[in-house]
């Protein structure tokens, strides 16, 4: 493995049923019910040691379990007991750790990917809905939906740092790409809150689309995507702006969505048209339709972009689908029940008889000549994942130890400024020095 380093309410739901086995009112209730709660939520009833690598981690919400399935080979290779009725995941940046978010159990396990355990079981706000992980790998967001905050964990010490009230029923998180702000939608309030992370308060609130259950960030440009359950809608935020500059029609109850690493795709799952939206963010049109899996609910791309994985709750299995075709190329069962929220890490390594080692590195100017500090740059692509840094005070920037013999995604961004050109395509085959960003006059 090789390591690339960078300079109010809530109303309980009973059901009565007749005489069934354990396991089939779990299936009826994930093929029918459990999407009706979640749309009855949404139209206003209240109620990554060593890290893993080519994994994806996917909730079971009514086995109290997480999948991990190895997206080298699309199958099945453990199944780790969490909390109860854990729905939402995420992995930090090194793969090392993945955290649960159990709905019923208001807590977040920790999983240490190396061995598939939980290491940790922290107490959260009641019915944590979502999690996102800062790029640094430092601090965990949880939203609880039952008591409309955000509960703040120090991955350091599995504590909560800090807690913080946002709209009414939050449910989705995203960071942005310099882990400077949190996005959390809020369900019943119809809109979308904007934390500031260094000071953990709330920012900017936007009205977006009815109901929004998830959102996702570009890392290419100031973009967020919000998934607008009811509306059935996609509503585009600029960042910079904090304010919805598009509103994109897509299927029926979009509650899920994912961005490529390059930026250039949206994809959403729409749980009751059971089909995943493609959206091209350069004119902001839905491009293609793909019919996936039985109330698909969860939805990610690997760190290449080649391939977007989708839970789908009603078949009780993950859809693979290919991003150049727009198809679905397999289909993953889960041993667990109700297969709901995903993440995914991919750590680059070395293939074949690719080596390591060499640098990549650049500098970020004004149209002056003047270094930009603080910009983000983020590399990503080859055969695996994701790595990010900082540019000093002078606007300089470094990787190291990358592997050669493959391509990458390089981008940049920056709170102040705008560059023409963004993004570059790299064939990587020795050590690469001058890769310069210039920003718009």
């Amino acid at each position: 493995m090789t390591h690339i380093k960078s300079s109010h309410n809530s109303v309980s739901v009973k059901l009565i049923i007749g005489v069934y086995t354990v396991g089939s009112i779990k299936r009826l209730l994930c093929r029918y019910f459990l999407p009706v709660l979640l749309l009855l939520l949404s139209t206003g009833m209240g109620w990554s040691t060593a890290a893993a690598q080519n994994r994806a981690f996917v909730t079971n919400i009514f086995t109290d379990t997480v999948s991990v399935i190895n997206t080298a080979t699309d199958l099945e290779i453990a199944l780790i007991p969490v909390g109860s009725r854990p729905i939402a995941v995420a992995v930090n940046p090194s793969g090392s750790r993945a955290y649960v978010a159990n709905q019923n159990s208001s807590s977040v396990s920790v999983i240490n990917t190396a061995n598939n355990t939980v290491v940790a079981t922290i107490p959260v706000g009641l019915g944590p809905s979502g999690v996102a992980v800062t790029p640094n790998g430092a601090r965990v967001y949880i939203t609880n939906q039952g008591n409309h905050t955000v509960s703040v964990i120090a991955a350091a010490t599995n504590t909560v740092s800090a807690t913080i009230l946002v709209g009414i029923a939050p449910f989705g998180v995203a960071i942005s790409a310099d882990g400077s702000r949190a996005y959390v939608t809020n369900l019943l309030s119809d809109s979308v809150s904007v934390i500031n992370t260094a000071t953990n308060v709330v920012v900017a609130t936007i009205p977006v689309g009815d109901r929004p259950f998830a959102v996702a960030l570009s890392a290419v440009d100031a973009r967020a995507y919000v998934a607008n359950s009811t509306s059935d809608t996609v509503s585009v935020i600029d960042t910079s702006s904090n304010t919805v500059i598009a509103t994109i029609p897509v299927g029926d109850a979009p509650i899920a969505v994912a961005v490529s690493p390059n930026g250039a795709r949206v994809y959403v799952a729409n749980q009751s048209s059971f089909t995943v939206s493609v959206i091209n963010t350069a004119n902001n049109t839905v491009i293609d339709t793909i019919p996936v899996g039985a109330f698909p609910s969860g939805v990610a791309v690997t760190n290449d972009g080649a391939r977007v994985y989708v839970t789908n709750q009603g078949s009780g299995n993950v859809s693979v689908i290919d991003t150049a075709t727009n198809t679905v190329i397999d289909t993953i069962p889960t041993t667990g029940a109700c297969p709901f929220g995903i993440a995914i890490t991919v750590r680059f390594e070395p293939g074949g008889s690719t080596a390591a080692g060499v640098s990549v590195s650049g500098r970020l100017a004004t149209a002056s000549g003047r270094g930009i500090a603080k910009a983000y740059v983020t590399l990503s692509g080859g055969v695996g994942g994701s790595v990010h840094a900082l540019t000093n005070p002078f606007g300089y920037y470094t990787f190291e130890d990358v592997p050669v013999g493959q391509t990458y995604i390089m981008s940049v961004r920056s709170k102040r400024y705008r560059f023409s050109e963004p993004v570059r395509v790299l064939n990587l085959a020795d050590e690469l020095t001058g890769v310069d960003f210039v920003a718009e006059p």
